[in-house]
């Protein structure tokens, strides 16, 4: 098997087939939205980045034949596996529009309610996508999103600069700061609704925690490698890849080995905003 830092993520029909990040990291997100939101007749609900499904599909179903619910994310083979989802749920009530989220395929104020699990924070531009939001909103309907926020894998930062530290690379450490960094503060999301012409109706903070036995079990699990390892390879020259990465397992692991296991928290928080005039 090789080793994880060579890992590259590859698009295909067969690797949805097998995708389901429920279990390992979108399920806490989506718990927190779906026990949020306030459930009414809508008459259209909008989820950005609706990828496989959920919690497109679980939203649909949980408001019944009384609202109809349009998913819009670009990645065709995600789409494919909510089309199944919804032929095979019966969710009748439930469209799929493969386009970017920054010109939805909408007209202006139609739309009652958008949500997002995990889906605005990962766009590179999200102040446009919170201004088409706004464009395709109803006046006083509802964005309403979860995200991770900064803070998110402290200790895995913490031991990852440790290691730059060690092995002598100061200078890739700024990078790594500013990758870390980029996952906002509840302020700076609220800031972005506030910016994009929404009242801040309700946050709601929370965490949840992500333990593995050791470095070596968390860096080389599927979905690390997946979301996240390739973010971490565009830090490293690629010639110094073995040398960096054996380097944080073997770190990893020592704390893994001093604390019983790998212990990872991740901040979170639900926000709700309504468009004003």
């Amino acid at each position: 098997m090789r080793p994880f830092w060579e890992y590259r993520f590859e698009d295909s029909a067969s690797l949805v087939e097998t995708f389901d990040e429920l279990p390992f990291w979108s399920a806490p997100f989506g718990e927190l939205l779906l026990g949020e939101i306030e459930l009414r007749p809508y008459e259209l609900v909008l989820d950005i980045g609706s990828g496989t499904g959920f919690p497109l599909v679980e939203l649909a179903e949980r408001l019944g034949g009384s609202s109809r619910c349009i998913g819009i994310d670009p990645w065709s083979n995600a789409n494919e596996r909510a089309r199944k989802k919804i032929q095979v749920y019966g969710a009748n009530n439930v469209e799929l529009l493969e386009a970017s989220a920054e010109k939805i395929p909408l007209g202006n104020s139609c739309v009652d309610l958008i949500v997002s699990n995990l889906g605005i924070n990962n766009f590179e531009n999200p102040a446009a996508i919170f201004a088409e939001c706004r464009r395709v909103l109803k006046p006083g309907g509802c964005l309403s999103i979860t995200t991770n926020l900064f803070g998110h894998w402290k200790i895995f930062y913490a031991v990852f600069e440790e290691t730059l530290r060690e092995l002598k690379k100061p200078h890739l450490i700024a990078a790594l700061k500013a990758e870390e960094a980029h996952r906002r503060t509840a302020r700076q999301v609220c800031d972005l609704y506030t910016h994009a012409g929404f009242r801040i109706r309700k946050t709601v903070e929370k965490e949840f925690k992500m333990n593995f036995l050791s470095g070596t079990a968390f860096l080389n699990h599927h979905f690390i490698k997946m979301g996240w390892l390739s973010s971490w390879q565009k830090l490293i020259p690629e010639q110094e890849w073995e040398d960096v990465f054996t380097g944080l397992e073997k770190r990893l692991n020592s704390h893994a080995k001093s604390n019983s296991g790998l212990n990872l928290k991740v901040p979170m928080a639900y926000f709700e905003g309504e468009k004003t005039l």
